[in-house]
């Protein structure tokens, strides 16, 4: 196991309410989907309540819960569209401390609806200001692409993580990215926090690693002290439909999203056996 790297650690405050965070990044394959499952996970060893939706019409956060609906069945397309539809009844329980909003694979028809509404920005926000009070975290898992259901999550979030891989295309992606958080964060959310970027798929061996950290950090952007190092437990987990802490609890990949769960939420861990008894039931 390699040994992780220590720097200065990133201080963020208990939240004192629900805090919604948009995971996202107009670049695809970065790890969005894989964010919000494991920072899920870690977030229920903390004995703290999770609610994920998936704003992806690739649908690959419902997949990863194991939640798969099709058009007609409650989920993210009733939320943004039907007014008859709530937080409440739109959710898939995954165990007593998870609930997923999931998508279906023909979302992408519902973007022309929501630019033509005045208020389709603003309706995952108001219907968060109204559902979301039952959860500690609101996971927002974003499609590849500052489409409007994008926009639609940075508005309703209080938080944005934006994960990259490390190489020079994820730099390139990055600046574009922090340019549209600015945007929103006049336009809709003067609120807006940037919490920082998360580096995935992080080798400490490789330089490629250690200059795109150096290259986020001359641009003065927010970065987390975690990275998430390179793993096969992480795609495994993924095809078990599991968090890594549920399905590699000793591996280097769920310390690293244990660590990312401490920056965002100092905390002690519950005992290992309750808290697979409580995540596992589902």
């Amino acid at each position: 196991m390699a040994p992780r790297k220590t720097a200065k650690v990133t201080e963020i405050a208990a939240p004192k309410a629900t805090r919604i965070y948009a995971i996202s990044n107009n670049k695809g394959g970065v790890g969005k989907t894989t964010t919000a499952l494991n920072l899920a996970g870690a977030l229920m060893f903390r004995d703290k309540k999770v609610l994920v939706i998936d704003l992806d019409p690739q649908c690959n956060a419902s997949i990863a819960f194991n939640v798969e609906i099709s058009r007609e069945d409650p989920g993210v397309r009733q939320l943004l569209s039907d007014s008859r539809y709530t937080v409440r009844n739109c959710v898939y329980a995954k165990g007593p401390l998870c609930d997923i909003i999931p998508s279906d694979q023909e979302l992408d028809d519902l973007a022309p609806q929501l630019l033509l509404d005045p208020e389709g920005r603003t309706r995952l926000r108001k219907q968060l200001q109204q559902g979301a009070q039952d959860y500690d975290f609101v996971l927002l898992d974003c499609p590849p692409d500052i489409n409007v259901l994008t926009q639609s999550a940075l508005v309703a979030a209080t938080d944005v993580i934006v994960p990259i891989d490390v190489g020079f295309f994820s730099l390139t992606g990055l600046a574009r990215m922090v340019k549209i958080i600015k945007q929103v964060r006049s336009a809709y959310n003067p609120e807006l926090n940037f919490l920082g970027v998360l580096a995935t798929k992080y080798d400490s061996r490789t330089t490629l690693s250690e200059n795109t950290i150096r290259a986020i950090e001359e641009q003065n952007i927010p970065l987390f002290n975690t990275k998430i190092r390179i793993s096969v437990d992480i795609i495994r987990a993924q095809m078990e439909r599991l968090p890594v802490n549920l399905y590699a609890t000793d591996s280097h990949a769920a310390a690293d999203y244990a660590a990312l769960a401490e920056e965002i939420l100092p905390a002690k861990v519950i005992s290992l056996r309750s808290a697979r008894r409580q995540i596992s039931a589902s």
